[in-house]
């Protein structure tokens, strides 16, 4: 998926939290290799946003990101092709001698490849040198090479903070985003809502129809729940047949009460697996709050609790902790 403006790709980009100067060792590693093996004065980790580039990793810049507009940007060039890109003296070329850094005598020369995590063209990898050259075979090489493992570094951290069968995120990565939503707090006058879901028959499926029909019906239902979530709330898989989101920029504790009616109707006409039709319900537990010192564990075991209380109540398939939690 290549574009700096489609909105597929920069959903992706987003989710692969890779803010500029991200202190990652690895990345960090494939810059230093850069510079010291093509003997050049910058090399990044660049993520690509919309006249942003963001730098997971760099050394020569000295700053987490610059604003250049796509079409003056080397790298933006690199994610809307898909393509590698080299530009042998930039101070003579036609677009990119308007390039700031290129007119103030910061670049001369240029070449990149894409950066791509799970299909997707994050960015690039790239490097540039302060006077006009052309690259050797060898150091377009390395720096190939060099995105290759780059790209393994990011496939490696998506696949620790993913549950594989289902593609959301595993609980490590959820209790980091909750605890970002929680830190947001101090910065917004709004509410988040943690909210635990326990499926209702799925050990029946498991028990009749096998664990493969159980693994259908959990991919399923996790894709029914991300589709009536908003793209800001975050779901994830914690383990058997137990879901948690965290919904953020609430302004009332009903807000959770409408997206937890959501997520019910999503699957109260229950699911077809193999042509057979299988009931499928889901208890939600809802907890609320606008602190940003409230104890996180609290958080999450009122919502775990507010679960509980739904199962063993009538007239509804969810439970709002009515209190709003208070700080530790």
């Amino acid at each position: 998926m290549t574009g700096v403006r489609d909105a597929r790709r920069i959903a992706a980009v987003a989710a692969a939290e890779l803010e500029g100067h991200a202190d990652d060792r690895a990345l960090e590693a494939v810059v230093a290799t850069l510079q010291l093996g093509c003997h050049v004065p910058i090399a990044v980790v660049n993520i690509v946003r919309p006249d942003l580039q963001t730098y997971a990793a760099e050394v020569g810049v000295g700053t987490p990101c610059t604003h250049v507009p796509d079409w003056l940007s080397f790298c933006a060039e690199v994610v809307d092709t898909g393509s590698a890109l080299t530009v042998d003296d930039a101070r003579s070329h036609p677009v990119y001698a308007s390039n700031p850094l290129v007119a103030e005598g910061v670049i001369g020369a240029y070449a990149g490849v894409p950066l791509v995590d799970d299909g997707v063209v994050l960015g690039s990898v790239a490097m540039f040198d302060a006077v006009a050259r052309a690259f050797t075979s060898a150091e377009l090489e390395v720096l190939t090479h060099q995105a290759q493992l780059a790209s393994s570094v990011l496939a490696l951290r998506r696949a620790s903070r993913t549950d594989a069968l289902t593609g959301l995120p595993n609980r490590a990565l959820f209790d980091d985003r909750l605890a970002l939503a929680v830190a947001r707090l101090d910065r917004h006058e709004t509410l988040i809502a943690v909210m635990f879901l326990d499926l209702d028959g799925f050990k029946l499926v498991n028990d009749t129809r096998g664990h493969a029909a159980g693994d259908q019906v959990l991919a399923e239902v996790a894709h029914r729940f991300a589709g009536v979530l908003r793209p800001s709330d975050t779901l994830a898989r914690v383990g058997g047949d137990e879901f948690v989101a965290v919904c953020e920029d609430l302004a009332s504790p009903e807000d959770a009460d409408e997206i937890a009616g959501r997520l019910t109707a999503a699957v109260e006409d229950g699911l077809e697996i193999d042509g057979v039709q299988v009931p499928v319900a889901v208890w939600i537990g809802i907890a609320v709050t606008g602190d940003a010192d409230v104890d996180v564990r609290a958080l999450m075991r009122t919502a775990d609790e507010a679960m509980y209380r739904a199962k063993h109540r009538s007239g509804s398939s969810w439970f709002r902790e009515p209190a709003v939690l208070p700080a530790r």
